[in-house]
């Protein structure tokens, strides 16, 4: 190889390497998410976002003692369903704080839309119901 082929090869593989970083980096920002990890309130996402679900998995927030939360759903054809309080499993029984929905028969989704949907979750400590704070996250459905 001529000196200039080897400097340009260098240079591709530099560009690749790089990028690589770069990927690696930015990851999908699930764990680092600044709304989840910078709030003592919200424990994990579920889904995290992006994240890539069945049309009957489970989705909803987990959050640390002493917060309560009620779920929003946009789903990918349109629609904006508050979840009701009766549709949602709450797990406290375990003590997880989790706040969970799973569509089905009789609730007011049977299955997600395919494609992106969405969870709009208000969260407030449960001494302080007017100290509500919102976290909005996205998932695919397949």
């Amino acid at each position: 190889m001529k000196k200039k082929e080897r400097l340009i090869v260098t240079a591709l593989v530099g560009v690749g390497i790089g990028m690589l970083v770069l990927a690696g980096l930015s990851g999908g920002g699930n764990d680092d998410d600044i709304t989840v990890t910078g709030n003592p309130a919200i424990d994990g996402l579920i889904p995290p976002r992006e994240s890539e679900i069945l049309r009957r998995d489970q989705v909803g927030i987990d959050l640390a003692e002493g917060f309560e939360a009620s779920l929003t759903i946009e789903t990918s054809d349109g629609r904006t369903i508050p979840v009701p309080a009766n549709q949602i499993d709450t797990n406290f029984q375990a003590n997880l704080g989790q706040f969970l929905f799973k569509p089905g028969e009789g609730k007011v989704l049977d299955v997600f839309p395919p494609q992106s949907n969405c969870i709009r979750a208000s969260i407030w400590p449960n001494t302080d119901r007017d100290e509500v704070q919102e976290i909005f996250w996205c998932f695919q459905v397949t």
